[in-house]
């Protein structure tokens, strides 16, 4: 009778908590250019700032084809456009 034997994978390596961790540099020619200061075309349309709109409040109101809709800012920085 034949003896039959169980391979097992080889055990899986893990990285010791102490190791040092990797870190990434890019150079500000590899970062993409913020939407403010990205030239404006017909294209694009206008850009405003969020601050330029609300001017230190929380809440506005805007008018289209009749309706007036609600944008606010949360407090995690956020806006939220409702009817």
């Amino acid at each position: 009778m034949s003896e039959m034997t169980a391979s097992h994978p080889p055990a899986r390596q893990t990285t010791p908590a102490t190791a040092p961790r990797r870190t990434l540099s890019v150079s500000r020619t590899q970062v993409a250019i913020p939407a403010a200061e990205k030239p404006v075309s017909p294209a694009n349309g206008r850009v405003l700032t969020s601050d330029h709109l609300f001017q230190g409040t929380q809440c506005l109101n805007i008018l289209h084809n009749g309706q007036t809709y609600q944008l606010r800012v949360t407090r995690y920085g956020k806006l939220i456009l409702t009817k």
